[in-house]
C-alpha cells in the first residue's frame, strides 16, 4: 500500500487558490503512459461536474468522499458545495493526476492510493461510513471481480440512506464491462436512478445516482 500523501484540511469550503493548469495535452500523455489507470481520452467538464455535484446533494453532508478526482475537475465543485464541517477526502491511483489535483485545490486532502483502500482511509481519519461517494472511475477498464471488489466497497463505506454517484460514458451498454457494471448497481443499492444523456462533455455521459 502506497503510503497516505500529507495534504493539510479535510474540513474546508474555502475559496480555492489560483489553479495550476494540467492541460489536455498533459492528459492524453498519461493516458497512453497508464491506459490500464486513466480511461478516459479527456477530463471531465466543469459542467458535468456542477450537474453531479448538484444530484449529490452535499451541503448538509457530514463525510464525502470522491474517488478517481483525476485532475480535480470535480474536486473544485464539491469544496464550493461542502459546508466547512464537512469531513472531505478523495483517493487518486495516478500519481500525477493526484498532484494535478492538489496543485488544483490545496484545500483538499488527497491520497495517492486505489479506491478499493476507501475503508482503510474512513478508518484512519475516524470519519465512519460515508454520506456521499462520488467518482467519474472508469468502470468499463475494471473487470468484473474488480467492478464487484469496488461496489462492494463502497457500499459498505456508506450510512444507510448514503448516496453513490457514478458517471458513465456514452456506449457503456455496447461493451461488456460496461453492461456489467449497469447491471451490478440494483445488487449493491436499493434505488438507481439514471439521468438523460449529457452531452456537454467529452464523451458524452449519463449520472448514474444510486442510495444503500
Amino acid at each position: 500500500m502506497l503510503p497516505p500523501v500529507s495534504n493539510p484540511a479535510s474540513r474546508v469550503a474555502a475559496p480555492l487558490a489560483i489553479e495550476k493548469k494540467f492541460n489536455p495535452l498533459n492528459f492524453a500523455i498519461e493516458t497512453l503512459k497508464r491506459p490500464s489507470l486513466t480511461g478516459a481520452i479527456a477530463p471531465s467538464s466543469s459542467f458535468v461536474a456542477r450537474r453531479v455535484v448538484e444530484l449529490a446533494d452535499i451541503s448538509d453532508s457530514k463525510t464525502v468522499v470522491e474517488l478517481g478526482p483525476g485532475t480535480g475537475v470535480f474536486t473544485t465543485q464539491i469544496l464550493k458545495s461542502i459546508s466547512p464541517a464537512t469531513d472531505f477526502f478523495a483517493l487518486e491511483v495516478n500519481e500525477a493526476f493526484a498532484d494535478a489535483t492538489r496543485n488544483r485545490c490545496p484545500q483538499a486532502r488527497v491520497y495517492h492510493d486505489s479506491a478499493t483502500k476507501l475503508s482503510h482511509y474512513l478508518n484512519v481519519n475516524s470519519f465512519g461510513l460515508c454520506d456521499c461517494i462520488i467518482t467519474s472511475l472508469p468502470w468499463t477498464i475494471f473487470n468484473p471481480h474488480e467492478q464487484e471488489q469496488l461496489l462492494e466497497t463502497i457500499s459498505a463505506s456508506l450510512k444507510p440512506g448514503g448516496r453513490f454517484i457514478s458517471i458513465v460514458y456514452a456506449g457503456a451498454k455496447m461493451r461488456e464491462r460496461g453492461r456489467y457494471y449497469i447491471n451490478s448497481l440494483p445488487l449493491f443499492f436499493s434505488t438507481v436512478h439514471k439521468t438523460h444523456t449529457v452531452w456537454q462533455n467529452l464523451p458524452p455521459t449519463r449520472i448514474y445516482c444510486c442510495s444503500k
